[in-house]
């Protein structure tokens, strides 16, 4: 492939963290009347007549197209991958920094799939199960985070110990990223708050943890796109590196 074409196809790439939030924030939250989420304390009947039934179809059409815009998160992580190997010689926190994307761009599809589908179903099941799928579905959502806490987490500590310069981002974003990370350390005890600034519509959620995750996203995209554009040396390399290293210990 030529580098030109190379290079266009990486910015796409480094350009979807930014999209995915425009669009995700769009889908998810506004559509899908997500901000803030129904109170946690409501009854299964309450869950639906005043949610799923008084927004049915914004919701409906909300969380399919967040089942689709999430996957944004997922090409940006990739990308993000293959600038992160190419400043490290064994690539761990290359590769953790991709499993964590990966898992949460799943799990930013497979939730809101769940909750379109609350949405279909209701006034057809009963509500204690579109209750049941609802509260799975937040679970899901917010207490695997861990996940992206490691992928975070990953990039803080490649970071803060590249020595190559110029740098891939600013140490204050990668801080940024962490912070992000760790900001949803609460959320182990979501089942414990059905009121109150941990709940699921709590303020801590949506305006420290969910506001820094899209903050991070956002503000990286453009300091990964200036790294594409500058000379780099090839991923292969270290891939190549990696693969003989293993070899040589069997």
């Amino acid at each position: 492939m030529e580098e030109s074409l190379s290079k266009r196809i990486q910015i796409f790439c480094a350009w979807c963290g930014p999209a995915f939030v425009v669009l995700y924030g769009l889908t998810w939250c506004v559509l899908g009347h997500n901000y803030p989420p129904p109170n946690p304390a409501f009854t299964p009947q309450e869950l639906v007549d005043n949610f799923y039934l008084k927004y049915q179809s914004s919701i409906l059409l909300g969380q399919s197209l967040a089942a689709a815009t999430g996957i944004l998160y997922l090409v940006w992580a990739c990308q993000l991958t293959v600038q992160m190997w190419r400043r490290e010689e064994t690539p761990i926190l290359s590769l953790l920094q991709l499993a964590g994307g990966l898992l949460t761009g799943w799990v930013l599809i497979f939730a809101p799939a769940l909750w379109a589908w609350c949405a279909e179903m209701a006034g057809t099941v009963s509500p204690e199960l579109i209750k049941a799928v609802h509260f799975m579905a937040w679970y899901v959502y917010d207490m695997t985070y861990m996940i992206t806490t490691v992928e975070v987490a990953a990039l803080f500590v490649l970071v803060m110990a590249d020595k190559t310069k110029p740098a891939l981002m600013p140490k204050w974003a990668a801080a940024l990223a962490l912070f992000s990370g760790l900001s949803f350390l609460p959320l182990s005890f979501l089942p414990y708050f059905k009121s109150g600034p941990f709940a699921i519509n709590g303020y801590w959620s949506f305006h420290v943890a969910f506001i820094s995750y899209g903050l991070f996203t956002a503000i990286i995209g453009p300091y990964m796109v200036k790294d594409i554009k500058r000379a780099k040396i090839p991923a292969t390399p270290a891939l190549a590196q990696a693969l003989s290293h293993s070899q040589s210990i069997g």
